[in-house]
């Protein structure tokens, strides 16, 4: 499995904390079955130095300690007016350097502004990947913005957790119902640590491949993740629409 979202670089978010929890979560990464993950702290504005030289150092240490997994660079965004200008001027990453860069947003807002923001990051020529769109509240009340958001081109990436029922049965229900309507692109860990919201993503496959299908449990997890990582092109798809 490929796992687009983590936070696994040590010491420069709400992520793991030492090197050591870096490599716990690695460990527990293979163990579930990921062999590819992208690291994507938290930004919002140019720390590109900081974080490229994290990963480099987490990087070697996965080779020192024998831990096969491949481990690549990009960033969760914090969209924000000047996220597209930041993107062309290259003081944030996407993911593998792709034209996709992963972007959240704050759980609370009208939806509008973020509409705004997304829309100034596709007219830059990136194909944002929204981070948990279930779990914010104005995509609760009203889903009907990810009929927008898909006609403008974005992606959405569910959390394991969401769909494991980890933060209430409204996001659950929100994240099964897109995946069953056809709008999610991938399913990723969201990992912070070892022992809370931890990297494993075994037991949402074994779910999705009996609730869904293991069809489509393989697109979220590994071919559209694939794609993402090899700036290749995601096949336009027609869900249902909310």
């Amino acid at each position: 499995m490929i796992d687009l979202h983590s936070h696994i670089l040590p010491e420069l978010d709400d992520g793991a904390r030492s090197l050591g929890e870096s490599l716990a979560m690695a460990r527990m990464a293979v163990d579930s079955g990921i062999r590819v993950m992208v690291a994507t702290p938290h930004c919002a504005e140019d720390r590109t130095r900081e974080v490229y030289l994290a990963w480099k150092y987490l990087r070697r240490a996965l080779q020192e300690n024998e831990i096969p997994l491949r481990l690549f660079l990009g960033m969760e965004i914090l969209g924000q007016p000047d996220t597209a200008k930041l993107l062309q001027e290259r003081k944030l990453f996407t993911i593998n350097g792709s034209r996709y860069p992963l972007i959240e947003f704050p759980f609370q807002g009208d939806g509008k502004e973020e509409t705004w923001i997304l829309y100034s990051i596709c007219k830059a020529g990136y194909r944002p990947v929204v981070a948990h769109p279930e779990r914010y509240v104005f995509v609760q009340r009203n889903p009907e913005l990810m009929n927008l958001w898909h006609r403008m081109g974005c992606l959405l990436q569910i959390n394991r957790g969401s769909l494991l029922g980890r933060f209430g049965g409204q996001i659950r229900e929100l994240s099964w119902e897109l995946v069953d309507r056809g709008f999610a692109s991938a399913i990723a860990s969201d990992s912070h640590s070892a022992r809370m919201r931890t990297p494993r993503l075994d037991d949402v496959w074994r779910q999705a491949s009996r609730d869904i299908s293991t069809l489509c449990t393989r697109k979220l997890m590994v071919e559209n993740p694939g794609k993402i990582i090899k700036n290749e092109d995601i096949p336009p798809v027609t869900p249902e629409w909310f």
